[in-house]
């Protein structure tokens, strides 16, 4: 039986910004598993939307190896949510077509018309 969460746009911005720092974070330490510190996530991102992604374990939490403090990393849950999270397709705009106004002048006279 699976249990479906309701997942608002914070978690999902959440889990795209954890997803994002712990790629880099990896590729910085030769494919270790290194734990994102909390400060590197956006101010938006707050205490209540980590603790519900962590206990339906999207995210895991533990220590960060350079620093010993605490850190996050997404997990392979977390990162099935981000593919399966429905983006809003835009259509394109449609581009204004410029015309040239009639001239209020008149039509130009050249050098040889008189």
């Amino acid at each position: 039986m699976e249990i479906k969460h309701e997942l608002t746009k914070r978690h999902f911005e959440a889990l795209n910004k954890l997803s994002e720092e712990c790629d880099y974070e990896d590729s910085r330490s030769d494919g270790e598993l290194i734990f994102v510190l909390r400060n590197k996530l956006s101010p938006g991102i707050g205490d209540k939307t980590l603790s519900d992604l962590e206990n339906w374990t999207m995210i895991d939490a533990g220590i960060n190896k350079w620093f010993g403090t605490l850190g996050y990393r997404i997990t392979d849950l977390g990162r099935q949510e981000i593919d399966a999270f429905p983006r809003k397709v835009s259509k394109p705009k449609a581009k204004h077509k410029l015309r040239t106004l009639p001239s209020r002048l008149g039509k130009p006279k050249g050098r040889l018309d008189r």
